[in-house]
């Protein structure tokens, strides 16, 4: 049985070296993984290789990307279920979507639910009493919705997602509901209405 050879590999049975399993055997000769035997992971190599994979790519790893090269077996989906989970040394509670979007700003689609064009006007209200300037695409994260920039915003806008009619866009949104108008880079040149009053 395969019980028996894994005991003669280990304790040097039937003219077998010892000091070694099953698993050990099968990772060294056939290039199987031992998952009993994997090493623990880090979260700044995790997003090296989410960094190598958009760089290769153009795109961010998602749980279903596959293998991670160079890696000798990783594959996203392990990486998302160690996070999720707490394994190999990792704390939990996380996600691979979850951890981009905190690390790299990546749109996290599961974050963002319907949408409203006065949640909208409200974070961006936000946003301009902290920086005194109006979002833009390049704004990086909405403060009020963690793992979603304003560049997804303007996107669902666009494009007419998660309950919005589409056909418009960030800057558009703020010139037609009363904020500052806005020169290319997002600096307020007037005002054209309160924005307060409506």
């Amino acid at each position: 049985s395969w019980g028996k050879i894994d005991v003669a590999l280990k304790k040097e049975l039937r003219g077998l070296p010892g000091d070694c399993s099953l698993a050990g055997f099968l990772w060294e000769y056939r290039g199987v993984r031992n998952i009993r035997g994997l090493h623990e992971l880090a979260i700044e190599q995790i997003l090296a290789w989410a960094d190598a994979h958009s760089k290769r790519t153009g795109r961010w790893p998602i749980k279903s990307s596959g293998a991670i090269p160079g890696t000798g077996g990783e594959t996203w989906r392990g990486i998302d279920f160690a996070l999720r989970q707490g394994k190999r040394g990792l704390p939990g509670g996380s996600s691979l979507p979850r951890l981009l979007a905190e690390r790299r700003c990546v749109p996290n689609r599961l974050a963002m639910g319907p949408l409203s064009i006065e949640q909208i006007l409200a974070w961006a209200d936000a946003y301009f009493e902290r920086s005194g300037r109006w979002p833009n695409t390049t704004s990086g994260p909405v403060a009020e919705l963690p793992g979603v920039t304003w560049n997804a915003i303007h996107k669902r806008l666009v494009k007419g997602r998660l309950g919005l009619p589409g056909g418009s866009s960030l800057r558009r949104l703020l010139e037609t509901h009363g904020r500052f108008r806005l020169e290319g880079d997002g600096r307020a040149t007037r005002r054209t209405m309160n924005h307060k009053e409506h």
